[in-house]
């Protein structure tokens, strides 16, 4: 088994260039193979230019495609699994990684009629200066995973996972203290990157929509559901079609059934609450849940969500 590795940081004195070094070493210690992008030490133009701008802004498969854009696809094409290290900068990745994707996600390769395989796995390991309990109370760390899974990586790889090493920076006495057991954690994650142990099953950052639903019901197929999971509390925002916006909140059980109450405003203006339980399913490679809801006002109803 192969994995890519794209790797973004300007320096090697760094916490994120050791714990890439430990994350590759795992690799190496499991026997599988790896390619890597250092996309500073290969001085990777992320400047989109205005040709590139023009042929996927006028969805054009011309050939015209940069060498060193090509070069990225071929180890894309060429891998089971894609890692991508790189420290947080301002919420976001280092400019140079923002423009390998502005680049490299070309028309006819990443959208359109694709030709880039359908990854196993996306790793994303990125290190923070903050603590992680900041980037959760202000949501940052929801608005990286939504940029990265519900549109950098969204229908290009089966399985995504988010590890964030927090309190990276060097005025925080932490970093020294946690040092050996954060390189520790990359390298057995680089050591199982291709485990075939079951993944404990978790919503977070899935996105499903309503393929079926009462007449009563105000949700659709246009109706977008992103879900979060932490232990056994859920929640999702939802938008779309007939709802302005909406939120629910609840519980999973050891069974994975949902149980919540939900909120949202529809396109009349009108606030609308209600609760719901559900059910889980696999059907034909996907996951369904199966719903029964009523709203405060008594009136029921039913209705299927899948996943997207």
């Amino acid at each position: 088994m192969k994995a890519f590795i794209v790797y973004c940081h300007p320096s090697d004195d760094s916490f994120t260039k050791n714990m890439c070094d430990s994350f590759i070493k795992g690799i190496n210690d499991s026997g599988n193979e790896y390619i890597i992008s250092d996309l500073y030490r290969m001085d990777f133009k992320s400047d989109i230019t205005e040709q590139e701008y023009l042929r996927d802004a006028n969805y054009l498969t011309t050939p015209d495609v940069a060498t060193d854009v090509l070069a990225e696809h071929e180890k894309i094409n060429s891998s089971d699994v894609i890692v991508f290290i790189y420290p947080i900068f301002w919420t976001e990745a280092p400019a140079k990684l923002v423009g390998w994707f502005d680049r490299v996600w070309s028309y006819g390769f990443a959208y359109g009629e694709k030709t880039m395989k359908e990854l196993d796995k996306a790793v994303i390991l990125c290190s923070a200066g903050n603590p992680l309990e900041r980037l959760e109370n202000f949501g940052l760390l929801d608005s990286m995973k939504k940029v990265m899974f519900g549109d950098r990586l969204f229908g290009r790889v089966k399985n995504t996972e988010f590890v964030l090493f927090d309190s990276t920076s060097r005025e925080n006495i932490s970093r020294e203290a946690n040092w050996d057991l954060n390189l520790k954690n990359a390298y057995e994650k680089g050591k199982n990157l291709f485990s075939d142990s079951k993944k404990e099953f978790s919503l977070e950052d899935r996105y499903f929509t309503a393929i079926s639903n009462s007449d009563t019901g105000e949700v659709s197929d246009e109706t977008i559901f992103a879900y979060h999971q932490k232990g056994n509390v859920i929640w999702a925002e939802y938008s779309g079609g007939s709802v302005i916006k909406g939120f629910l909140l609840g519980t999973i059980d050891e069974n994975n059934n949902l149980r919540f109450d939900y909120r949202h405003i529809n396109t009349d203006g009108e606030s609308k609450s209600g609760s719901c339980n559900s059910q889980p399913r696999f059907e034909n490679g996907k996951l369904r849940f199966y719903e029964k809801w009523k709203w405060t006002d008594g009136c029921e109803g039913t209705s299927v969500i899948e996943e997207l």
